[in-house]
């Protein structure tokens, strides 16, 4: 039995921690960085996806090198995918401001068939026998990225053990331009394409206001308006909720879809100049 799942499952909140598409964002900051998500994608419809996720990053020898790991677990109807990976990056300063840092991933992920949750017309159907029900693979990735304090452009390909094709092809670009001395303002741009052609595009604008309180606004090519919502209760700490009103025909089955992120920075004080505060 074969299982097609998302390499590492969608979250709005990749400008938070760029480091679960990308292995050479790992160790971006000049601390280490742990965060935490559970995503509940179209509430109402049963066996809709749930995912869970636990990732932290830090940078070895003066942000030359960079490691991570991402956990996650995924469910969909009666298949629970839970993933391993582990993030290496190396980066070089291309000038007195601009790095560019490249990265690779390795891990190990488990796709599990609840062959209990299905109700067969057929009992003697090997096809869904217990026997066939969990699958392992191991999946490596490889991605490219160039940064600054106010810029970010990346590019990665997750899954390249995929029979001859890449698995997932992905591509963002951030940038932070400071309005004054209190507000922030972060546009983004994402897109990626699988090997079944299949293409998404995601366009964000992140307000932040004192580094404190944090609007997030966007538009997924799926028809998905996204809104979130950020709070710092101590500098280190980030709190943020995000909603996707769902547009379409699906609207009618689904009150949209909720996230939750934790994030917690393990320093004592910001650098208020720096983009990674967002």
């Amino acid at each position: 039995m074969t299982f097609h799942a998302q390499y590492i499952p969608l979250m709005n909140g990749y400008f938070k921690s760029n480091q679960f598409f990308n292995p050479a964002a790992a160790g971006m900051s000049d601390h280490m960085v742990a965060s935490t998500g559970v995503r509940k994608q179209w509430a109402k419809i049963n066996g809709a996806p749930t995912t869970q996720m636990l990732a932290f990053d830090s940078p070895l020898n003066k942000q030359r090198y960079g490691i991570g790991g991402v956990y996650y677990r995924d469910k969909i109807g009666a298949t629970v995918t839970n993933g391993l990976q582990v993030n290496y990056a190396y980066r070089i300063k291309v000038s007195r401001k601009l790095k560019l840092a490249f990265g690779a991933n390795a891990g190990l992920e488990n796709s599990r068939l609840d062959v209990s949750k299905i109700e067969l017309i057929d009992d003697s159907d090997q096809t869904f026998s217990s026997e066939y029900g969990s699958v392992n693979k191991a999946k490596i990735g490889a991605g490219i990225m160039l940064y600054d304090k106010k810029m970010v452009i990346g590019i990665s390909a997750n899954d390249l053990i995929k029979q001859k094709k890449f698995g997932t092809l992905l591509a963002y670009f951030q940038y932070v331009k400071k309005i004054n001395r209190e507000w922030s303002f972060t546009p983004g741009l994402l897109f990626k394409i699988n090997t079944l052609m299949i293409k998404q595009a995601e366009i964000s604008f992140l307000t932040s206001y004192k580094q404190q309180f944090l609007l997030n606004l966007g538009y997924r090519t799926n028809g998905s308006i996204i809104a979130g919502i950020g709070f710092r209760p101590k500098s280190q700490f980030l709190l943020m909720y995000s909603y996707d009103y769902i547009a379409g025909r699906l609207n009618n089955y689904t009150s949209g879809s909720h996230e939750l992120i934790l994030k917690y920075d393990f320093v004592q004080k910001y650098k208020t100049s720096s983009h990674r505060t967002f």
